[in-house]
């Protein structure tokens, strides 16, 4: 609206400007219109006078001719009429010469003699008479060209504020209609646009700039949402890609936690069948028999419990944070690979994780655990220890990563192998890309892990060198932990 406003006061300020403009023209002319106006009457008066006066100096003589004179003069106050000689001793000393010169040529003058309100217009119109030149003075008042010019600025002035005013109503309710309500309509499209609202148009029936914008822009919501909703497939299709991949990984790792996991039943498995076998066989009674069937009772609920984690690790779900120990998170790992580990004749240690409680999704945080794990247990070619490490620490996310500085928590995997290479190293957290042989993995586990741990807001960061073992530094922010 106030671009309609602007609009309208622009060109109401032009207009006043040449209404202005053509109402001090019209005073000028006012201005010039009025002596000449005077000037041809006072001629015609004269032409008339100068034969009636002739007729009545040629008739009755002088006194008659000038008595005449004198009764035009009280039938009429406007202008004044007198006979004056040119030449001889009577001629007035306020001719001008030039005057004189157009009486002795018989030709009539006129001058305007005075100023303001004094100011007075007088025309001599030669006449020759009894062999003698004079002339008949009109002396008429000015004061009629002054009332004119103000009667003329009076009307200009009301007839400018008339149009004025008509001109300002009719553009500020032309500008409204045709400016300010388009603009307000192709306003509010804006601002549904920027608030997420693509379903709404903009209607404008007018075949004007406006108009088109309108149509533009509506092109370009249409556009938008189209973006939109395939932006929203492909984003859809991309998660549900990237859960498959981490779904994949889970199933790979728990095919490799299953020798382990088989191992570890074993043991609870002799248990229950030998101590079965005596109370089935009576070699037990009683209070021995009891006895068996509480061993029996609890080996079965350690089996339980490795079957159960080993379940819960394979089971796909949505993701879904919540409150966990960070110590608890870890030993919970730490137990699903302890036979894993115990084969390569690797010790897991988590002493040096304080319970630190962070939000997260505790599955997919078990996964990226347990994918560092295994990859450090791998790359150990000889007894020794993987530690992990927990702590809070200042730290800036690398290039790539949003934010800014800040509060983060760190958790370290930490072997004694043999480091990565410099030319591995930039490529490890690729999809697919590994350096074990056919069959021994997928090259999902570090590019899976990074990017969950990027859904959570962190990121993983990798201090290696050959021979002297690698950390793995996963880093959660604060603002997610209690």
């Amino acid at each position: 609206m106030r671009l309609a406003r602007k609009i309208t006061l622009a060109l109401t300020l032009l207009a006043i400007m040449v209404l202005i403009a053509e109402s001090s023209a019209e005073a000028l002319r006012v201005w010039e219109r009025v002596p000449t106006e005077m000037k041809q009457n006072h001629l015609l008066l004269g032409r008339t006078l100068t034969g009636s006066l002739r007729k009545a100096w040629k008739l009755e003589g002088e006194k008659e001719a000038l008595a005449l004179l004198d009764e035009a003069n009280r039938y009429q106050s406007q202008v004044a009429l007198r006979w004056v000689w040119v030449d001889g001793p009577q001629a007035p000393d306020a001719l001008e010469p030039w005057v004189l010169n157009e009486l002795r040529h018989s030709r009539p003058a006129s001058q305007e003699v005075g100023s303001g309100a004094a100011e007075v217009l007088t025309t001599y119109f030669p006449a020759h008479m009894g062999g003698k030149l004079g002339a008949i003075q009109l002396t008429e008042s000015l004061a009629a060209k002054q009332a004119a010019l103000r009667r003329a600025v009076r009307t200009t002035a009301l007839a400018t504020a008339a149009i004025a005013v008509l001109y300002v109503v009719t553009a500020l309710g032309l500008g409204r209609r045709m400016v300010g309500q388009p603009v307000q309509a192709l306003a509010a499209q804006a601002r549904r646009i920027a608030s997420g609202d693509l379903q709404a148009r903009v209607k404008l029936d007018q075949k004007d700039e406006l108009g088109a914008l309108a149509v533009a822009m509506n092109e370009m919501t249409q556009a938008l949402s189209d973006a939109q909703e395939k932006l929203q497939s492909e984003t859809a299709a991309r998660i549900a890609t990237l859960e498959s991949l981490r779904h994949a990984d889970r199933l790979t790792t728990v095919g490799k936690l299953a020798a382990g996991v088989a191992h570890e039943l074993g043991t609870p498995l002799n248990v229950v069948y030998s101590r079965g076998r005596m109370i089935a066989t009576g070699e037990e009674e009683g209070d021995q028999a009891k006895q068996s069937g509480k061993i029996v009772a609890e080996q079965a609920q350690v089996m339980i419990r490795i079957i159960r984690q080993l379940l819960d690790f394979a089971r796909r779900r949505e993701p879904m944070r919540t409150p966990e120990d960070l110590r608890a998170l870890s030993d919970r790992t730490l137990a699903l690979l302890q036979p894993l580990a115990a084969k390569k004749q690797v010790a897991l240690s988590a002493d040096a994780v304080p319970p630190i409680e962070v939000e997260v999704d505790g599955g997919q945080m078990q996964q990226v655990l347990t994918n560092l794990l295994m990859n450090a247990v791998q790359s150990m070619g000889a007894p020794g220890t993987v530690r992990m490490e927990a702590s809070r620490q200042r730290a800036a996310p690398p290039p790539g990563v949003d934010g800014g500085e800040g509060e983060f928590v760190r958790l370290d995997v930490v072997d004694e192998g043999s480091g990565i290479a410099p030319d591995v190293l930039p490529h490890i957290f690729e999809p697919f890309f590994t350096t074990k042989g056919v069959g021994e993995g997928t090259g999902l586990g570090l590019s899976v892990s990074y990017g969950i741990v990027r859904d959570h807001g962190g990121w993983i960061a990798v201090d290696t060198a050959p021979g002297k073992g690698s950390r793995f530094s996963v880093y959660l922010p604060a603002r997610a932990a209690a």
